[in-house]
């Protein structure tokens, strides 16, 4: 497989072991009301982190070698992704802003949290699913292999020039993090 596509494959990857985790946050709700807005919060960081890296080289490099070679922005897979990302994005936009708030969660915003989680999470899994059984293949059928090249150039362009130093090795760290206070399966 190309080395552009891998990478997107591996990050996520990572994208579903955070997603994971933030089911057992979910199912953990009420029990540390001290410590849930906090852990909106870098769940909101680490999501919008990746969002930026993952979707960043979607949208601002394969999308446009996809339309460069005749896909469509405005109908079609590349339209189906950018529609699916932004409804995504307004469900972490939501939690970002709890995230924000001071002291424990008011049951209002509890559950908030939980209906935009779980919208995020809905949108997300199905969304990663039909990039991997129909977005990518169709890309390595259509797209040629120099073009795939350079993706993987670009793809690592961006993640030096593209991104503020050391964001990738933040937004990984508080993954970790997350993961580790909220196992996956843990509840």
């Amino acid at each position: 497989m190309a080395a552009a596509i891998d990478e997107l494959l591996a990050e996520h990857r990572v994208i579903e072991g955070v997603l994971d985790s933030l089911e057992s946050f979910l199912a953990s709700l009420g029990e540390h009301p001290e410590r849930e807005r906090g852990a909106i919060r870098d769940y909101a960081r680490v999501f919008l982190g990746l969002d930026t890296c993952h979707h960043g080289k979607e949208e601002h490099h394969l999308f446009a070698k996809m339309t460069a070679y005749g896909f469509s922005r405005d109908g079609g897979p590349v339209s189906a992704m950018l529609s699916e990302q932004g409804e995504g994005r307004d469900h972490l936009d939501a939690l970002a802003a709890i995230g924000k708030g001071t002291g424990a969660l008011t049951a209002a915003e509890r559950e908030v949290a939980n209906g935009h989680a779980l919208g995020y999470i809905l949108r997300i899994r199905p969304h990663m699913k039909r990039e991997e059984d129909i977005l990518f293949p169709i890309i390595l059928h259509s797209l040629p292999e120099f073009v795939l090249d350079e993706l993987a150039r670009d793809f690592a362009d961006f993640e030096e020039n593209g991104l503020p130093a050391g964001f990738l090795k933040e937004i990984l760290g508080i993954s970790q993090n997350l993961i580790e206070a909220y196992p996956p399966g843990s509840k």
